[in-house]
């Protein structure tokens, strides 16, 4: 299937919005009998897999250690869109990541704009590139910086961890917009888990340690920076430091995170 353009894409989350109305009016009056819930269900769902099918595969990261190219399912065009959401019932066919991959993590700066079109609960992350310590204590785990501005304006920062260490998936962390993980035990059963971790958006010390890279993503034959390479763009950026929440057109900050074990049933 070919790539969505802008305007397929946004005809798409129009049909699920419509879509969705429908199948869960405001007033319970309104509720479709059976057949028809069945109908727009099927519908909903087929819509949901043409974007998730067509969203472009994009440069989001390369990796420190080998250079490979970090392509992954993203949507450019706006946080109005399912990809963004918190919680997702969509599977996404995602591109061969390098060995070394571990986890994308990810900031976005809304640049003071009113997000009236996101509906549904998105949590972007802070609004500053950061890192996390925990995961850079972790054997070989380096982390890369990259840029990437939405369609909406919104700049959005991706950060990927990698490592040629073989790292346990209970280690890790939800990824960029997620709440929680899912993973296999080493039994092969079904697990999930959430991460606490502590944010530091003091860059400089994990750039001179040799841990954090950055990269431009813009360059299709861009490499891996490091602090011997020039002034890393990403650092003392402007922007939000606590974790934001975007919805109903608005956007709430969320704090930080404690670094204590969390509940996850909370």
């Amino acid at each position: 299937m070919a790539e969505l353009t802008k305007q397929e894409r946004d005809a798409l989350i129009e049909r699920m919005n419509d879509l969705d109305e429908r199948l869960y009016p405001d007033d319970p009056d309104q509720d479709p009998d059976q057949k028809t819930s069945i109908l727009l269900r099927e519908e909903y769902y087929q819509v949901k897999a043409e974007y998730a099918d067509r969203l472009p595969r994009m440069l989001l990261s390369r990796c420190p250690h080998t250079g490979e190219d970090l392509l992954r399912v993203f949507d450019p065009f706006g946080m109005d869109g399912p990809w963004w959401q918190i919680q997702t019932d969509i599977l996404y066919e995602e591109p061969r990541a390098p060995e070394t991959f571990q986890v994308l993590l990810g900031a976005a700066d809304l640049q003071d704009r009113e997000p009236i079109e996101v509906r549904q609960q998105v949590q972007p992350g802070p609004g500053a590139p950061f890192v996390v310590p925990r995961l850079l204590g972790l054997p070989g785990m380096q982390a890369v910086i990259g840029r990437r501005v939405l369609a909406t304006g919104d700049v959005t920062y991706p950060i990927a961890y990698f490592s040629p260490e073989e790292i346990a998936p209970i280690e890790l962390h939800q990824p960029w917009c997620r709440q929680d993980y899912w993973f296999k035990t080493e039994d092969g059963d079904p697990a999930w888990s959430v991460s606490n971790d502590l944010f530091d958006f003091d860059l400089e010390p994990w750039l001179k340690n040799g841990q954090l890279f950055w990269t431009d993503l813009e360059d299709p034959e861009g490499s891996v920076l490091g602090a011997g390479d020039g002034i890393c763009p990403f650092v003392g950026l402007p922007g939000l430091q606590e974790r934001q929440q975007v919805g109903a057109g608005d956007v709430f900050s969320m704090g930080l995170p404690t670094g204590e074990p969390p509940d996850p049933f909370a």
